[in-house]
């Protein structure tokens, strides 16, 4: 039924395309870009949303843990922790008020050994200083009261990070633009740009091949795995502005139902060293079921799109030692593959930790184009904080 109402929806919106001008016109239909529509449609603006696939979110926003984080990770004063932190006191509301499935069950970010007390503490420093809320060190027999079958030395308990259901959140914010008028093109790609007085004319291109211009104002590109290539067709140089995107691959594996029951929390390691990874970890779906994941992998600039999610089981030795060492009731056999997703990550290496980049491009010469670049975690989180953040640049 949904994907019949977008299907009619899109037919609907593309004989209006060729007459039509618009406030704002959002290329991305991701969760970010939803929350833009949403935001945009409430302001009153008239907006189209432009999606390349035939529905929303057919990337990394359908494909990841689907965690309500808390902020703890980030280096204090960067926007990941800002808005993550103030993502995490609304977003439960928001839910709530829209019918969107979450639940709060809290998480552990384990010390397992002795020797990694020292990066835990300065762990737990950052989040008081980014003002993460209720977290809390605990001890091995702390823990063990909490997660019977979980081993460690101590570990931070962080009670405000849950998950929720993305898809769920998604068609919230599609209907909440629609509810404002907002109007969406489904399997429509972007496909060129330009500014001439005081306008932005694009090309948007059907499944047919066939172009049609759309004049805006305002245009945000949240393009997700390809937002670098979207400020290109504009004619940015994404080099020069430290705007390439590096596709990192993680995949998932299931465990199996008996051992699922075994654990009640989301268990995370220590993160990597400049946050290239949070590392393999436990979490929950809202049926109960563990995963663990994702693994890292940065891909092949060669590598074509339709090889991006082929799963490689060549990965469950390394996935089963990761979790075996807090998680020791876990066997091999218990672990099968489940699904691979991509992200959009601004660095290529252990380099140090990259922040969102929400730019306005008016010294670039595209006064009222933001760029949202490095749409990583924790962007479904952070969606409707990084939209509200759009706007208060648009705004100003």
């Amino acid at each position: 039924m949904y994907y019949q109402f977008v299907q009619v929806f899109y037919i609907f919106i593309n004989d209006k395309l060729s007459i039509m001008e618009y406030d704002i016109v959002i290329i991305g239909g991701g969760v970010i870009g939803l929350a833009c529509a949403a935001e945009s449609a409430k302001q009153r603006r008239s907006t189209l949303l432009v999606e390349r696939h035939k529905s929303f979110g057919q990337e990394t926003s359908s494909r990841n843990s689907e965690v309500i984080h808390s902020g703890i990770y980030y280096p204090t004063g960067t926007l990941k922790a800002r808005l993550c932190v103030t993502a995490n006191k609304n977003l439960y509301d928001e839910c709530d008020r829209a019918g969107v499935w979450n639940r709060r069950c809290g998480k552990l970010i384990v010390a397992v050994a002795s020797g990694e007390i020292e990066s835990l503490n300065k762990l737990y420093e950052r989040g008081v200083a980014n003002g993460v809320d209720g977290l809390m060190l605990l001890d091995a027999l702390e823990v063990k009261r909490i997660e019977p079958h979980i081993e460690c030395h101590s570990a931070i308990f962080l009670p405000r990070t849950g998950i929720i259901d993305s898809h769920e959140l998604m068609r919230s914010y599609l209907l909440e633009a629609k509810e404002y008028g907002s109007d969406f093109a489904f399997g429509v790609e972007f496909a060129g740009g330009e500014y001439k007085d005081g306008r932005y004319r694009l090309r948007l291109r059907d499944t047919n091949g066939e172009d049609t211009n759309v004049e805006a104002q305002y245009v945000v590109n949240s393009g997700g795995l390809h937002a670098d290539k979207v400020a290109e067709r504009f004619g940015i140089d994404i080099d020069k502005a430290g705007y390439r995107l590096h596709h990192n691959r993680g995949h998932y594996y299931t465990v199996s139902p008996i051992k699922s029951k075994l654990i009640s929390h989301l268990i995370y390691p220590l993160p990597h060293q400049h946050l290239v990874s949070v590392g393999i970890h436990i979490t929950l779906d809202k049926t109960g079921q563990v995963k663990l994941g994702p693994d890292m992998d940065y891909l092949d600039p060669a590598v074509p799109e339709s090889e991006w999610y082929k799963f490689d089981d060549s990965r469950k030795d390394k996935f089963f030692n990761a979790v075996r060492s807090y998680f020791p009731a876990l066997e091999l056999a218990d672990l099968s593959p489940g699904q691979v997703g991509v992200r959009p990550k601004l660095k290529g290496s252990e380099e140090s930790v990259m922040d969102f980049i929400i730019k306005e491009e008016s010294d670039k010469g595209f006064p009222g184009f933001v760029n949202l670049m490095g749409m990583e975690s924790p962007g479904l989180t952070c969606s409707r904080e990084i939209a509200r953040e759009v706007f208060k640049i648009i705004h100003d």
